[in-house]
């Protein structure tokens, strides 16, 4: 260990950090103050990685929960030669620029996931370390430990304050993901003062129950620093248990006037406080870099190339003992999915009633046989959300190797640790629970669709049609609520047919998170003979029913159960004479993605007669029925009851969806 190399990084670590937030007028500098001798140990001594190859799928990830403290993260990426350059440095927090305000996943090469929202970078973490523990236990063999890597991250106060914490660092320790350390920076401040005020509970005593191995570091000392991480290291393995590592820092360390205080926690330190930590630091200059710090780490990444190289020559003759278990590896890790994954789906017969929550699971388990990779799960739902992965055996710390994650009660936890899975590479998460409770996974789900995560998600009980359970698990502006998250397609499937149709789109998806919208209450397969095929379905809306003459009186559109019903309306009107066009609108966000052409195809300008059907929020069909058109949905909270006298009570009834066309029709344009 190489004590002055380790400390000219931390010094300009602080260096640094406290120029480009000063030059950026914006940013935390508490954060990488504070922690700037175990950013530098981590990142000097502990990680196993290699700058030259980012991607290297062995690497050790490090994940920067507290993402606010950024300019550390940049910092130490920039001295240890991860491309970050002192121009990137000089453009902190500016528009476009490789160093944004909080690390972003696939923005700035290096960063592992995108922080800020506290505690999602912890749960990535988790999600990381579970996908970790998969790949070692179907890949590693007797002489070929193909698969080592830990994952470390950092937390502050406030990734440990937040919730979402408690439920992922649970299931951590029931499932004893032991190649996860985490470190926690407490330094007893938070933006409106001392933790004291809100946050006095045994940190210690709090992860030990949750089943962690926890042991404590002088952040400040580089001796103490090595024998805590080196205990952790080793009592991961001999405990079989995550690590926490509590790092008692002080916030701002080296600000003559403001370490350990609050106001440096979300604030430059000001030109005067600069020059006063400068002078104590005995730094000089701006944006200075010690050239020691730079030495120290061409030294170390000879030593990262070198154990890299040797663990390429170790997978090549791993490679060569098992050809098979290497073009899985490869297909996992590129996330082949096989075309013919989808040519032998079983077909489901018109006129069959079927909820499209099981025909979702009998298509999840068909595809199961050709997409391996695939991980399902649920909030201890999956015997109604129907996400099992049927003969296949659960996730537990005794099998790694099984199908079905069951994460309990905790679908906050189940929405960031689905993102980590899909981040460590060669999964592809998929996971359920009711429609009501997608609230509880926003801010997970918000992330996927930010980095481009296409992970999968099945909510079933998708309407009051859930019936005696009542308003809390009745989902009403749900759909809307999901709907207007940029870059998230939400796919309301019409019956059985259309939910493979869903399946597909979901897992050829690259860059969007799918949700999938199922029903527990029975609906009709739609005869597709009749109608136009639900191959359409690709493109968003699709005429599911033509109009029987060149003129079109009205459009007709709905989603989900909710179609069948308008379809009735429709054929109610053509025998009153009337020419009625019907619009499925599988989903709005692949609708939206299609040409202007298409778009005016299904549904033309000049048509402004139209009505939308769907069992939820009605303003969000505003845009497709205009001024003149009108909706059946619900804008109030449902009450318990049976479904049929529910669809009587809301408007939900064929007989008023023809009531509701007919005022239309009858409209004075």
């Amino acid at each position: 260990m190489n004590i002055s190399g380790l400390e000219a990084s931390a010094k300009s670590v602080r260096a640094l950090s406290m120029d480009a937030i000063e030059k950026a007028a914006s940013g935390h500098p508490g954060l990488p103050l504070g922690c700037a001798e175990l950013g530098s140990y981590i990142f000097g001594e502990f990680l196993n990685h290699d700058p030259q190859d980012l991607n290297w799928i062995n690497r050790d990830r490090f994940v920067l929960s507290a993402g606010h403290g950024s300019m550390l993260l940049y910092s130490l990426m920039h001295l240890a030669g991860y491309g970050i350059t002192i121009e990137d440095i000089k453009q902190f927090r500016q528009m476009k620029s490789n160093t944004p305000g909080h690390p972003e996943f696939g923005w700035t090469p290096g960063v592992e996931t995108s922080t800020g929202p506290l505690g999602q970078g912890l749960g990535n973490a988790v999600g990381m370390a579970l996908a970790g523990k998969r790949h070692a236990a179907k890949y590693n063999k007797e002489d070929f430990p193909v698969i080592t890597s830990r994952v470390v991250v950092l937390v502050g106060d406030g990734d440990l304050m937040e919730g979402v914490s408690y439920e992922t660092c649970s299931l951590a320790g029931h499932l004893k993901l032991n190649n996860l350390i985490a470190v926690y920076d407490s330094n007893k401040i938070s933006i409106e003062g001392s933790t004291d005020i809100t946050f006095t509970e045994n940190v210690k005593a709090r992860f030990e129950a949750q089943g962690w191995y926890v042991t404590s570091i002088d952040p400040y000392n580089f001796d103490d620093l090595k024998r805590g991480f080196d205990e952790a290291d080793s009592a991961r393995i001999t405990e079989n248990k995550p690590v926490l590592i509590i790092a008692n820092t002080i916030i701002g360390k080296g600000s003559p006037k403001k370490q350990g205080s609050s106001s440096c926690h979300g604030a430059p330190l000001g030109k005067d406080e600069i020059e006063a930590t400068k002078c104590e630091l005995q730094i000089s200059g701006d944006f200075a870099v010690e050239p020691d710090a730079y030495s120290y780490f061409t030294e170390r990444n000879k030593a990262f190339s070198s154990n890299h190289a040797a663990w390429k020559k170790m997978f090549e003759k791993w490679s060569s003992s098992y050809p098979e278990l290497r073009k899985n590896f490869d297909d996992a890790f590129k996330r082949h999915i096989p075309e013919e994954a989808f040519h032998h789906l079983s077909n489901f017969n018109a006129g069959d009633s079927i909820p499209t929550r099981n025909a979702s699971q009998n298509i999840l388990n068909e595809i199961i046989k050709d997409v391996e990779y695939v991980v399902s799960g649920s909030a201890d739902l999956a015997s109604s959300t129907m996400t099992i992965i049927k003969d296949k055996s659960e996730v537990s710390p005794e099998n790694y190797l099984g199908y079905n994650i069951q994460y309990g009660v905790r679908e906050h936890a189940m929405g960031t640790i689905m993102n980590g899975l899909y981040l460590f590479g060669g999964i592809i998460p998929v996971a359920g629970t009711f429609l009501a409770f997608s609230t509880y996974m926003t801010p997970s789900i918000r992330m996927a669709a930010l980095m481009r995560i296409p992970f999968v998600l099945m909510f079933s009980h998708d309407s009051i049609f859930v019936g005696e359970d009542g308003p809390t698990h009745h989902p009403v502006e749900h759909l809307t609520n999901l709907r207007i998250i940029p870059n998230l397609n939400v796919m309301r499937p019409a019956d059985a047919e259309e939910t493979k149709i869903a399946w597909e789109v979901a897992l050829k998806s690259k860059h969007t998170p799918s949700i999938i919208i199922t029903s527990r209450q029975k609906t009709p397969v739609l005869d597709y003979k009749k109608y136009n095929s639900c191959h359409d379905a690709k493109h968003g809306a699709y005429i599911l029913k033509q109009e029987k003459d060149s003129h079109i009186d009205i459009i007709l559109m709905a989603t989900g159960t909710e179609v069948y019903p308008t379809l009735q309306v429709a054929e109610i009107l053509e025998k009153e004479n009337y020419s009625v066009r019907v619009v499925n609108f599988f989903s709005p966000f692949l609708f939206e993605k299609q040409s202007d052409e298409y778009r005016e195809k299904v549904l033309p300008r000049k048509v402004r007669l139209r009505l939308a059907v769907e069992a939820g929020i009605s303003t969000f069909w505003n845009k497709y029925t205009g001024f003149d058109g009108d909706t059946v949905g619900i804008n109030k909270f449902g009450i318990s009851g049976k479904a049929e006298d529910l669809a009587k009570y809301f408007g939900l009834t064929k007989e008023n969806i023809y009531q509701k066309a007919k005022d239309v029709l009858t409209r004075d344009l």
